[in-house]
């Protein structure tokens, strides 16, 4: 091989080592958790919420029933943390615009995914009863939609005690 030629592909041999060491640490980078995913705040205390779900803290106001409006689409809504105490009957009523809208109501103490209520179209009140202190995730969702029938619907909480 003449001596151009020599240098010709030592240079391309250098070059396919930095290509793929750049590429090498580019993928390292990638694989690290950054900051902002973490801030995003995906699973909550065990709790998976959706790209588009926003938690939302409530409670239980002093007298009367706490009444929640919102707008639910398909992964997409505010989701909420209530506090209830050991023993306090709670009373969740969801009103909706649409029959498709449901709710699911998840324990935070309790390890699995389960939901300890899942309403239906028929039965949309849950009556619940703690036997610890804990936090409910209420979450309203919209499980069918049509692009005839718009993207979302409204729905309203009522959130009661059983004192």
């Amino acid at each position: 091989m003449p001596p151009a030629d020599r240098g010709h592909a030592a240079g391309v041999c250098t070059s396919m080592k930095v290509t793929s060491l750049l590429l090498a640490l580019t993928m390292a980078v990638a694989a690290v958790p950054h900051s902002s995913f973490a801030e995003e705040g995906r699973n909550v205390d065990g709790i998976w919420l959706d790209d588009g779900e926003r938690l939302k803290e409530v409670a239980l106001p002093p007298a009367g029933p706490l009444k929640l409006d919102g707008w639910t689409r398909r992964g997409r809504g505010d989701v909420y943390r209530l506090k209830v105490k050991a023993g306090q009957t709670v009373k969740i009523e969801l009103a909706a615009s649409s029959e498709f809208v449901l709710m699911a109501v998840f324990d935070f103490s309790t390890p699995d995914e389960d939901a300890i209520f899942f309403s239906d179209s028929e039965g949309k009140v849950a009556t619940l009863t703690p036997k610890a202190d804990t936090e409910w995730l209420i979450r309203p969702t919209l499980i069918l939609g049509s692009p005839r029938r718009g993207l979302g619907a409204h729905y309203t909480l009522t959130v009661s005690t059983g004192k």
